[in-house]
């Protein structure tokens, strides 16, 4: 499909939505940002906004990435970005991330980059705006990102090992056959040679010149913009930015330019077979290749049109495939459709469809995917169809326009960066919902049917087709020759139009007798006011302003899989994925979907060890939907047997080959060992699902949920009092309840004692070899100070990695640790654990120092160290508390367990010392003498 096509599908949807004049309208850019260019080319994005409250994020977007490598050069932009972490002309060493962690800035949470084929962003995010000297170093930062480095010769040299670590770690099974049928998917591309990762002959050979070279032929002001969104003083950062940036000079006259890279069209059809041992199941994708939009008309309405378009079509391609993958016969378990980006180029978009076979189909459901898409060429998609997904589409939009005043600050540096590097329009959400409430409802499903046309092609240029399946003894895969043969038959399939069978009922026909609300309590100290219920039920309610438009809903009960023996194993593990396929009603699974369209409403039933729990969200204008899917949970959940068989195929995939991946194997050695070998904690195999039964799936909910006495029901958001407690009155305190028959859970937790080794070989295709130690009580009391102190531990130790394993002895991409407290029944269970993927040769020095460096926090704690952590912990307890899921589980803690986590969390937090700290490792953490290692190794 060439430009003029994406013209004509643009024009013929506003040609009937709007006259002639639209259709060059410039859509407005929002005003609230402003945006420069500085005489050396350096372009610039300031914005106010002050959500989260009293933070600033900065970016440094640059138009570099591995497409601007010679063949000699391949890795050394995403070597680059590394370097930008170690050593700059103001921030020598460590220096930007010790810095930035003073403020409360975690690295590789709030301080962070990514290299791409086309681009490279630098991110600082989250940073306080108390200080001003704080923002004014943050920018210093991005100036020497921009032209500072010092790039040292010893610093390079320890990167070179991290680098291997992340390729190690990021080399997939799907990511090998990728990176050996590239150049076969770009043929004649340089985009079939430049993986950003590129390659480790020249990670570890290049000389430091070529690296400097590459950095001050790139890095130059007119291929980076400047982005500062947050709390700020806009006119003071727009004129520190003019200071800092504007004595950088400006590009020679000569100096290279980044060009776009074209991706070749192909007369006939590129089809890629591959094969992979650790591959769990096979993928076959068909792609048709297309002109992407225009950058230069992205900013008219014609670009609003356009990505509407491809909003309808993948939406309603995502119904279509989901109903028909219920069909016992039919050869796929899962399958999609829908346009965007081909693989990883900018200069080239496709439409894509895409299947998971079952298996030894593969063929088959490559041949009936591609039916149901040519079903919808020919037929088009229907009315109905066309409406529910609109309604999602103008729901959501509303939703957003509803909350335009606390959007974070996240998403505008994001969207700016998108401007810089893609054009991407800086549209504010009041234009945008003004305008496609406008557009939306006067294109009709017809423009829709036609624009498909365009889009699925019926000939075989531009066809490219990519099957990755599992490599294993014995198996017979698809042909470059059966996979066109596939294509070939759908085209000649004989096709009948597409019906959609909509229910034309409410979601509830009869109304329960209300019952009554008989006692109201306030708490002023968290804010909240607490019902009693005439049917022994308890309502906890927490209107909120942190939204204009978001309520939040929880509901739990004491007992939960707790309750269940090893016969309800399967069905108790599978209890949630098993309830969430269910209808409720009167209405199927998918009826149900059809029903709600254009609603922004959830609600979901799940079990944990010791708790039975509903969650939901809704706006406000479908909270009362919301009471009503909560209230069918409990009295009428509607067993949908062909939903639940789809469902389980899809899960019997992703299960029967998990042993085949290193990590899976790993994970599951972690918890059963963690879990003491018991059956609750045992690995989850494709022949489980055999014992798991939908019906004793059924019967536990109905079991679980018949005593809403039970129950203490939460709500936190943007609601009223006096509209919400009506639907209480008739949506809760109807339901069946018997406060002297509630249940309560069993103390089923069970934890290895003492020092536990589990060390263990897998083969692998890329040597990846893992260890996790857990050091932990399970005796020590519950409380706040101790989970507190147990996160703090485990910062420590993260810092000490990273430092240790990654930085000094390059074992290690991305070691890691963290620490807590929890409570399974009445169990505790306190603990720090460290984690690492290490490199195969220095494994013994990995682990060595996973278990030394915990050890010293025993003997001794960085009081600046400490200090950084501290001012990162005040900092996320301020942002937290400005969102409602927080409070949602605060006041859970404190109505189901008199634990208060808000009240004193920032005093304890500033009281803490070095010694408190060393105090807390011996006394409660290695005094218990617990000590978990579970290392899983290469085979020979």
């Amino acid at each position: 499909m060439r430009i003029k096509n994406l013209m004509a599908i643009a024009l013929m949807l506003l040609t009937s939505a709007f006259c002639a004049m639209a259709q060059d309208m410039a859509v407005p850019q929002d005003t609230a940002v402003h945006t420069g260019k500085l005489a050396n080319g350096l372009t610039y994005y300031v914005r106010y906004n002050n959500y989260p409250e009293h933070h600033v994020n900065f970016y440094i977007a640059q138009r570099v990435g591995s497409l601007q490598e010679e063949e000699s050069q391949r890795g050394l932009a995403h070597f680059l970005e590394h370097m930008c972490f170690n050593g700059t002309e103001h921030f020598k060493g460590n220096g930007v991330i010790d810095y930035t962690r003073s403020l409360g800035v975690e690295f590789g949470r709030d301080l962070n980059a990514y290299t791409s084929i086309d681009q490279t962003v630098y991110n600082i995010s989250d940073v306080p705006s108390g200080r001003q000297s704080a923002l004014d170093s943050c920018l210093l930062i991005l100036k020497d990102w921009s032209n500072g480095l010092l790039l040292e010769d010893k610093e390079i040299d320890e990167e070179r090992g991290v680098i291997h670590e992340e390729w190690r770690m990021r080399l997939s099974p799907s990511q090998r056959m990728l990176e050996r049928d590239l150049e076969t998917l770009y043929p004649g591309s340089k985009y079939g040679k430049r993986m950003p990762i590129g390659l480790m002959s020249v990670v570890d050979g290049f000389k430091y010149k070529e690296l400097r070279d590459y950095y001050h032929k790139w890095y130059r002001p007119d291929n980076q913009a400047i982005i500062v969104v947050g709390d700020i003083n806009v006119p003071y950062t727009i004129n520190k930015i003019k200071e800092l940036f504007g004595s950088i000079p400006a590009p020679a006259k000569d100096a290279a330019q980044v060009t776009e890279e074209p991706v070749p069209d192909n007369n006939e059809p590129i089809i890629v077979v591959d094969k992979d041992k650790e591959q769990q199941y096979s993928i076959v994708q068909l792609m048709y290749k297309h002109d992407p939009f225009p950058e230069n008309m992205k900013g008219g309405v014609q670009y609003l049109a356009y990505g509407y378009v491809q909003d309808m079509i993948d939406q309603m391609f995502g119904m279509r495939f989901q109903e028909k993958s219920q069909d016992p016969n039919c050869p796929f378990i899962q399958a999609g459709a829908g346009d965007g980006q081909y693989l990883f180029s900018k200069t080239k978009d496709a439409f894509q469809v895409y299947a998971l076979p079952k298996e030894g189909k593969t063929a088959e459901a490559l041949q009936s995917a591609l039916e149901t898409v040519l079903q919808a060429r020919k037929y088009g998609f229907t009315a109905t169809e066309y409406e529910r997904a609109k309604s999602d589409y103008l729901s959501n939009l509303e939703k957003a326009y509803n909350n335009r005043d606390k959007q974070s600050t996240e998403r505008f540096g994001r969207l700016y960066a998108s401007n810089y590097l893609e054009k991407e329009p800086m549209t504010s959400i009041e234009t945008k919902y003004q305008m496609m409430n406008m557009l939306a409802p006067n294109i009709p499903v017809e423009a829709i049917n036609e624009a498909l046309k365009e889009f699925v092609s019926l000939s075989d240029t531009n066809m490219v087709v990519i099957n990755f399946n599992q490599e294993k003894e014995g198996a017979v895969y698809p042909t470059v020759a059966s996979l066109k043969a596939a294509i070939d038959a759908a085209h000649a399939a004989k096709i009948e139009p597409y019906v959609d069978n909509v229910k034309q009922e409410p979601l509830m026909s009869t109304m329960p007798k209300p019952g009554k609300i008989v006692k109201e309590t306030k708490n002023d100290k968290l804010g909240y006011t607490e019902l009693t219920l005439s049917n022994g039920a308890k309502v906890v309610l927490k209107p909120t302003t942190f939204k204009e438009d978001e309520i939040k809903y929880q509901a739990e009960a004491k007992g939960g899989s707790s309750l269940y023996g090893p016969k309800d194993y399967a069905t108790s593990s599978l209890f949630g994925t098993i309830i969430g396929v269910s209808g409720l009603g009167d209405f199927s699974s998918t009826e149900l979907t059809k029903a709600l369209a254009g609603k922004n409403v959830n609600v979901d039933l799940d079990m944990s060890t010791s708790y039975t729990r509903l969650n939901g969200n809704s706006t406000k204008k479908d909270l009362e939907t919301m009471f009503q899917l909560n209230y069918l949970y409990f009295t009428n959940i509607k067993k949908d047997q062909k939903q639940y068989d789809a469902t389980m195929s899809l899960i019997e995939n992703a299960l029967k080959n998990k042993s085949l991946r290193p990590e899976s194997v790993f994970f599951d050695s972690v918890s059963y060992t963690m879990g003491n070998h018991s059956w609750r904690d045992k690995p989850f195999y494709a022949d489980d699902l055999k014992n798991a039964s939908y019906d004793r799936a059924l019967q536990i909910a109905k079991e679980r949920t018949a005593n809403a006495a039970d129950f203490t029901f939460y709500f936190v958001g943007s609601f009223d009092m006096a509209t919400i407690k009506p639907l209480i009155e008739q949506y809760i305190a109807s339901l069946p309840g018997d406060k002297s028959k509630k249940s309560n859970y069993k103390n089923v937790a069970s934890y290895p004692h003492g020092k536990v080794t589990n060390i263990f070989t897998k083969k692998m295709e890329t040597p990846k070899p893992m260890c996790r130690m857990v050091w932990f009580n399970d005796k020590a009391p519950y409380s706040l100070e101790n989970s507190i102190k147990a996160g703090v531990v485990g910062d420590i130790l993260d810092k000490l990695y990273l430092q240790e394993i990654r930085e000094k002895a390059s074992a290690a991409y991305s070691p890691g640790a963290t620490g807590g407290s929890q409570v399974t029944g009445d169990v505790p269970y306190t603990y720090v654990l460290g984690q690492v993927q290490m490199k195969p040769e220095k494994k013994d020095l990995a682990i060595k120092l996973m278990r030394d460096e915990m050890l010293s926090i025993g003997k001794t704690v960085d009081a600046g160290t400490l200090k950084d952590i501290q001012a990162k912990m005040i900092k996320d307890a301020d942002e937290n508390a400005k969102e409602n899921s927080y409070w949602m589980n605060v006041l859970s803690m404190y109505v189901g367990r008199g634990i208060d986590l808000y009240t004193n969390y920032k005093s304890i937090v500033s009281s803490l010392t070095p010694a408190s700290i060393k105090d807390f490792v011996n006394k409660v953490i290695l005094s218990s003498g617990n000590e978990v290692e579970v290392t899983m190794l290469p085979a020979e």
